[in-house]
């Protein structure tokens, strides 16, 4: 057999280790410091960002609101590929929401009483455990609800 030499070229400002043969080159440093320095500024980059967003709650909100939308969006897609039911699904979030904002309405309007708001709350609370198979019979009648709340909330006779 034939033995062949292997040549392993060595640049001037190569490292050697002694618990690796690994050659370390010149170009490698300079993608190291480079990568380096990316990592910095990303670092900071965060942090300033993290900063921010503690100082700011409108925008903390708006972050993990829009996290809530994405997830909603994707169980929607799944709903109408697979179980048909996407638009229904689509309709409770949207109804959701608009509980949502009564409750919000609710509570910065001086006139409404506990019990109400209470009540409110509570429609709430039982339209988000709404089966998907119930729901198409019973979301005319939250809808019903909200609005009968939005009038309430919205009267400024106190």
């Amino acid at each position: 057999m034939e033995e062949k030499e292997i040549k392993i070229e060595q640049d001037e400002y190569a490292v050697h280790t002694p618990q690796s043969t690994k050659i370390i080159t010149k170009n490698d440093k300079k993608q190291i410091k480079k990568n380096l320095i990316k990592f910095v500024v990303w670092v900071i980059l965060l942090l300033l960002s993290w900063s921010y967003i503690q100082k700011h709650p409108a925008e903390k909100v708006s972050v993990f609101s829009g996290f809530e939308v994405l997830v909603q969006k994707i169980e929607i897609f799944i709903q109408s590929t697979f179980g048909h039911n996407g638009e229904l699904l689509e309709r409770k979030y949207g109804m959701e929401k608009y509980y949502k904002e009564l409750i919000k309405m609710a509570e910065n309007n001086k006139c409404i009483d506990v019990s109400t708001l209470q009540e409110i709350e509570d429609t709430y609370k039982n339209l988000k455990k709404e089966n998907l198979d119930w729901l198409e019979y019973f979301l005319p009648e939250y809808t019903k609800k909200a609005y009968e709340y939005d009038n309430i909330v919205k009267d400024d006779d106190c």
